[in-house]
């Protein structure tokens, strides 16, 4: 399975958000950083795909964190 991200926000937020998800996930991408049009920020795209027996999270509403 691999999911397609596009990520708007300030370029070291996003490079935060990164590393947290390469902690978790193959990451492609990213590399390249887009000026938004008509806002601020800029944009990046990933792809992401589960690393090989790391369990997904939870689907069900009571389990999640925030």
């Amino acid at each position: 399975m691999t999911i397609r991200l596009r990520v708007s926000g300030e370029p070291d937020e996003i490079a935060a958000l990164i590393a947290e998800l390469r902690g978790r996930y193959d990451v492609a991408g990213g590399e390249h950083a887009y000026p938004n049009r008509g806002a601020f920020g800029v944009r990046v795209y990933l792809e992401i795909r589960p690393r090989p027996h790391t369990p997904m999270p939870s689907s069900d509403p009571e389990h999640r964190t925030r």
